[in-house]
C-alpha cells in the first residue's frame, strides 16, 4: 500500500511537481498497489523541531573546539576568554556560528524546558504519526522531495540560500526527526530541464524493500542521462525533447 500524505500538498508547490506526483501515483495503482491518502499532522512542525535540536546538538558539539586541547588554535592569546573566541571566530563560519549561538540559548536553564524538552517531545509526535500509518497497513510513502525543480547551480552560488534550503527541507525532515530511511528519485525533468525529484519514506529497518520499490520506480520512469555542462552553462541547448521526462 502506496500513502500519500495530503499535508505535503502544501503552499508553493509548484505545479510541475504536483504533476509528477500525481503522475507517480497514477503509475502505482496501474501497476496494481493501492494507493491512499494518509495523513501526518505533525510533519509540518519537523523544520522548526530540528532547527532547535541541531542547534543544540551543534553547540555541545562545537564545544570542544576550544583552541586548547582540539582543533585549530589561533594566534590571539592574550587571554584564554580572547584565545577562545578568536579560534571559533576563525575556524566556523556564519552558519556554524549561528548555530552555536542559537543552541546555547535553547540549552540555558530557564529556556531548556520551552524549547529543547518541547522539541524532544514534538520529535515523539512526529514519529507516532509515521508509526500510525505503518501499523495500519502503508508500505511506503510517495511525497516530493522539494517544492520546486532543482536550482541552477548559478543561482545557488550567488545568493543566500539558507531561507530557500529551509523551504526545501520540509519534505524530508520529518523522516530525520522519526529516524526512518528515505530515498529520493529523479523522476522528470521540468519545462527547464531541471530535475524534480520524488521521495519514498519506508519503515524503520525495512531498507530493502524501500529500495526494491526506489528501485522498481527508477526503471519505469527512464529518467534521462544529465547533461551537466548544458544544466550549469546558462545557454542551455538540451532540446525539449530530453526536457520532457514526464512518464505515460
Amino acid at each position: 500500500c502506496i500513502g500519500v500524505p495530503k499535508e505535503y500538498h502544501t503552499a508553493g508547490l509548484s505545479s510541475e511537481t504536483l504533476a509528477v506526483w500525481s503522475k507517480a501515483a497514477d503509475l502505482f495503482e496501474r501497476a496494481g498497489a493501492k494507493v491512499m491518502e494518509v495523513s501526518l499532522p505533525h510533519t509540518s512542525y519537523s523544520i522548526v523541531c530540528y532547527h532547535v535540536l541541531c542547534a543544540a546538538e551543534v553547540a555541545s558539539n562545537m564545544a570542544r573546539f576550544d583552541g586548547l586541547e582540539y582543533g585549530h588554535r589561533s594566534s590571539a592569546e592574550q587571554s584564554t576568554e580572547a584565545l577562545i573566541a578568536a579560534t571559533r571566530r576563525e575556524g566556523f563560519n556564519e552558519v556554524v556560528r549561528g548555530r552555536i549561538l542559537s543552541g546555547n540559548y535553547f540549552l540555558l536553564k530557564q529556556n531548556y524546558d520551552n524549547y529543547f524538552i518541547k522539541a524532544q517531545k514534538v520529535r515523539r509526535l512526529i514519529a507516532t504519526d509515521f508509526a500510525k500509518l505503518f501499523r495500519s497497513g502503508v508500505d511506503i510513502l510517495l511525497t516530493p522531495t522539494t517544492l520546486n525543480q532543482a536550482m541552477l547551480y548559478q543561482e545557488f552560488i550567488k545568493e543566500d540560500n539558507r531561507t530557500r534550503s529551509t523551504q526545501d527541507d520540509l519534505f524530508t525532515q520529518a523522516a530525520n526527526m522519526a529516524g526512518l530511511p528515505a530515498v529520493s528519485v529523479p523522476s522528470a525533468l521540468s519545462q527547464k530541464g531541471l530535475p524534480i525529484g520524488l521521495q519514498f519514506i519506508g519503515r524503520a529497518f525495512h531498507e530493502l524493500q524501500l529500495l526494491t520499490i526506489a528501485r522498481w520506480f527508477e526503471t519505469q520512469v527512464q529518467f534521462p542521462a544529465l547533461d551537466l555542462e548544458g544544466i550549469m552553462d546558462p545557454l542551455d541547448t538540451m532540446s525539449h525533447q530530453e526536457k520532457s521526462a514526464f512518464f505515460s
